[in-house]
């Protein structure tokens, strides 16, 4: 490994660290102290600690860096550890992505972490017994440190990819099955990269997949928060609004407008607290996604914003989409009391209207929606 591979490697590394620099730098200061960013930001952190400390090591292989033992142990050493919490802090960020119930429980939490502490004690001890165990004379690394280096990583990732798997199998809604198998695609993709790197590629192909799957993940994440409520996960104001204006009046396609409303919603609120509010409009959210993908019709779906609600269907059967989705509704709610065993009634009041007309435009249409809705509450 001559010069030319040194500066390809440095340049590599340097590009890959500014552009994580700039997604840590972006997010932190639109950071809103959850738990889910936290550790997003933990796991960029060590991303970059790594490639660091794996540019110093590529130095040294191509002789731009003096090859001193203490050189050569240290950035290993430290490969060893970052590598280890990287697999660790995107473990820990699905974790929280998919609210797995363990992060509450401090026990738990440290027996995840048990495996960095354990790993780093042993090749430290195993070094401090035998310093040519993990690396020669000549400063070069025996064949044992390289299963001993992802063995930890390997095991976080596999668990993280292995979880999401399991959650998107168990979900009812597809939307949530779409959103943990997208997020089972991050460990998948570190430990992809990992192993183009050592077994095909003598290149920096780890440093560039784990940046573009970062910086992919960023760029999706922002979209979310741009357009998903933060509550329900359903379409936000913003986002209903967006698609409302794309919304055109054909021969061909009837385009229906529902609003609906929760009843006596501040009641429950006022009863039994806002915890026990926020529990039910998931509830409704979650019944109105499975109501969408019962029904035939194109659907999209949003919060209005309280305990409002926006259904919009694009169907060529007259009122069949809306007439069915108030009996899918209904029903679903029902079953979802008893299964719940709530101590109030979940109903809900609706209007909805059809598009009727090439003068005929979204937001008029939502506005007798409205109407109707509010005649429906007082009937």
């Amino acid at each position: 490994m001559g010069f030319d591979y040194f500066v390809f490697y440095t340049e590599a590394s340097v590009i890959c660290i500014v552009i994580l620099l700039m997604i840590l730098i972006t997010d932190r200061i639109y950071n809103t102290k959850q738990e889910k960013q936290i550790w997003f930001g933990r796991a960029i952190i060590a991303f970059i600690l790594y490639f660091i400390s794996d540019a110093c090591w590529a130095a040294m292989l191509s002789d731009q860096f003096p090859k001193i033992r203490f050189f050569a142990v240290l950035f290993n050493f430290t490969n060893y550890v970052f590598l280890g919490l990287m697999g660790y802090g995107t473990f820990m960020f699905i974790a929280t992505t998919e609210k797995m119930p363990f992060r509450n429980i401090l026990l738990k939490r440290h027996l995840v972490f048990l495996p960095i502490v354990i790993s780093v004690l042993f090749i430290t001890i195993a070094y401090i017994t035998n310093p040519y165990f993990w690396i020669s004379e000549n400063n070069e690394l025996n064949d044992l440190y390289f299963p001993l280096l992802i063995s930890v990583p390997s095991c976080y990732l596999l668990a993280g990819f292995f979880l999401s798997v399991k959650y998107a199998l168990k979900s009812e809604l597809k939307a949530e099955r779409r959103q943990f198998l997208f997020i089972g695609i991050v460990p998948l993709s570190v430990g992809a990269f990992g192993m183009i790197q050592v077994f095909a590629l003598n290149a920096p192909t780890f440093c560039f997949g784990c940046t573009l799957m970062w910086l992919w993940f960023y760029i999706q994440n922002m979209q979310s928060l741009i357009s998903v409520d933060d509550l329900t996960h359903l379409n936000n104001r913003g986002q209903i609004n967006r698609y409302m204006e794309q919304l055109h009046y054909s021969e061909d396609t009837r385009v229906y407008v529902m609003m609906i409303d929760i009843d006596r919603f501040k009641g429950i609120n006022d009863t039994y607290g806002h915890a026990e509010g926020d529990r039910a409009l998931i509830i409704v959210s979650d019944v109105l996604r499975q109501t969408c993908e019962q029904i035939r019709s194109s659907t999209f779906l949003g919060r209005y914003g309280g305990d409002e609600f926006i259904l919009i269907f694009q169907t060529a059967e007259e009122e069949e989409g809306p007439k069915q989705a108030v009996r899918i509704i209904r029903q679903l709610l029902l079953e979802k009391q008893q299964e719940n065993r709530l101590p109030y009634d979940l109903m809900f009041s609706v209007g909805y209207d059809e598009l009727r007309d090439k003068n005929d435009s979204a937001h008029d249409c939502l506005k007798r929606a409205d109407e109707k809705l509010y005649l429906d509450k007082h009937r």
